[in-house]
């Protein structure tokens, strides 16, 4: 006759917060009673496994996965795994029941040493009654917890975690044993996101940058992010993040599972602006008209100043112009982009000279837009501080507000979609859709502060004479030997130049002529071109 299978047991002890530590189930303490209880029974305790500061909600844990591998190793010979409590192992019953289950059919218990229950019926029900109670308590102790931390935030301290780059935690007062702390500026990090921030918008000498060429420029000046090298994730998490303009949002994620809260559960809290908050949003607005599935990077953008504006005229066609050299890269033209991918029988097309057609177009910009009486016309409701006008701008402020709650509205939904499962974020079409409305909630947001600033008395400075140094300014940057400087500009001003063998007809929207009056548009360089869907509709190759 067989003999009996000789017990080995596993222990696994794990503490989730310094205050359980201290109060009296620490590591070594749990370890302890472990150690006693089997030497009292005679069974091998082979190892004991731990984990600390880990949450009992999720089985992520390193400690608590070695302890699984060891367990059903085959030929381990252990039969029984021991804990302090069920919820030093799990404060999830489903969790703990799906482990449990898969531990029983290898042979191997699990055994709380001080809740001793049966391996039948009945000890089934009263272990599901002791976790389920563990789950109930560490939701409502979760609960608690993140009230207290929303509170803490919305009074504007700081819940601890590490500060963004470009702040630090200041204690402000004490309350008792506890700190409170508030963000502060850092000064040397907080040039270097100002100096990013003027390379996504200007750049360094070659005109705006993009992520890559932002990271590889800090990398080669030996830049580091505190004391590490940058990455494009790095360089993307600094110019999207709303801390800078002053707000930053506490809550965005539930750290239990990962998922984004809506945005109404989101904790705004004051913190030191860093980046003026006009400039933070026209960045946004650009990042969200380059995405790809507004704008699909069809062609590499270059140091061409009509690149992406330019369109064949033929009424077939109305493909972009792309550039074309000759006699071996000496001239440059531009010419139809489907014609040049297709041959000559699908449009008659139009070639010319880059210099000339941007003259061209540089010529008629200064006598037909930027002549100072037309300008002064076109920019007319910027200077006009009549009662009547401002009661127009306030109803129209009302309206482009209530269209901003729109767009957040359509975009709330959306996620809702996507977390009832009604509808993938792989789907193409919706993301494109959701794309769009992010950039007509980043347009709004431009525009509503454009019109609060031309609402408040202390800066509506605007004069006929700041729209006209506008004017010469913007024709010096078209004019100028750069071309990266005449594409950024040109691509802000123009919205699109369409060429036929007699005409060359120029049209644009007025809101950056009414942003750059605004503003000091001598500083406020333009954004990063963004990239043109019409160019390459097939998506086949540009080269």
């Amino acid at each position: 006759m067989a003999g009996k299978r000789p017990q080995r047991a596993l222990g696994y002890v794990r503490v989730s917060t310094q205050r359980q530590a201290d109060g009296g189930i620490s590591l070594a303490n749990q370890e302890q009673k472990l150690g006693e209880h089997y030497r009292r029974l005679g069974v091998e305790l082979v190892d004991i496994y731990r984990d600390a500061g880990l949450s009992g909600t999720t089985d992520n844990r390193p400690g608590l996965q070695a302890l699984f591998e060891h367990a059903l190793r085959p030929g381990s010979g252990i039969t029984e795994i021991g804990i302090y409590t069920f919820s030093r192992l799990f404060r999830d019953h489903y969790l703990l029941e799906h482990h449990r289950r898969r531990l029983k059919r290898a042979g191997v218990r699990i055994v709380a040493i001080t809740q001793e229950v049966g391996h039948d019926a009945e000890g089934d029900l009263v272990r599901g009654v002791l976790s389920s109670f563990d789950e109930y308590q560490s939701r409502q102790t979760a609960k608690f917890t993140l009230d207290t931390m929303m509170r803490n935030a919305e009074a504007g301290y700081w819940n601890g975690a590490v500060p963004p780059f470009g702040y630090v935690s200041e204690i402000v007062e004490m309350r008792g044993p506890k700190a409170k702390k508030r963000l502060a500026i850092e000064p040397s990090e907080a040039l270097m996101v100002q100096q990013i921030y003027r390379m996504k918008r200007i750049g360094v000498g070659k005109g705006p940058m993009g992520y890559k060429k932002i990271v590889c420029h800090l990398n080669a000046t030996g830049a580091t992010l505190r004391g590490r090298k940058w990455h494009v994730s790095n360089v993307r998490d600094i110019l999207t993040r709303s801390t800078y303009r002053g707000i930053h949002l506490y809550g965005v994620h539930d750290i239990r599972n990962g998922v984004k809260r809506s945005e109404e559960e989101w904790q705004k809290v004051a913190v030191p602006v860093i980046v003026p908050e006009a400039e933070w949003l026209e960045i946004q607005a650009g990042i969200v008209r380059n995405s790809r599935h507004v704008t699909p990077p069809t062609f590499v953008s270059g140091p061409t100043m009509l690149a992406g504006i330019a369109k064949c005229g033929h009424p077939e066609c109305g493909h972009a112009l792309t550039i074309a050299t000759g006699k071996g890269g000496r001239y440059r033209y531009y010419r139809c982009s489907r014609r040049l991918r297709r041959g000559e029988t699908v449009c008659p097309g139009i070639s010319m000279r880059d210099h000339a057609l941007e003259t061209i177009v540089i010529d008629a910009m200064a006598d037909r837009l930027f002549r100072p009486d037309r300008l002064r016309a076109l920019l007319a409701n910027l200077l006009d501080d009549s009662s009547t006008a401002v009661r127009e701008r306030q109803a129209h402020l009302k309206a482009l507000r209530t269209e901003r709650t729109r767009a957040e509205g359509a975009i709330h939904n959306m996620f809702d979609f996507i977390e009832q499962n009604k509808v993938s974020v792989h789907d193409e079409d919706f993301s494109a859709r959701l794309a769009n409305q992010r950039v007509r909630r980043a347009d709004l947001e431009q525009e509503i502060q454009l019109v609060e600033r031309q609402l408040s008395t202390a800066d509506r400075h605007v004069t006929p004479e700041a729209i006209d140094r506008l004017g010469e300014m913007l024709l010096t940057k078209l004019r100028s030997e750069d071309r990266s400087v005449r594409q950024g500009y040109a691509r802000r001003f123009i919205g699109k130049v369409v060429v036929t063998p007699t005409t060359i007809t120029i049209t644009g929207p007025i809101k950056p002529l009414e942003f750059a009056a605004n503003y000091d548009a001598e500083k406020r360089a333009p954004m990063v071109p963004s990239l043109d869907r019409e160019w390459c509709r097939l998506q086949d190759s540009n080269l």
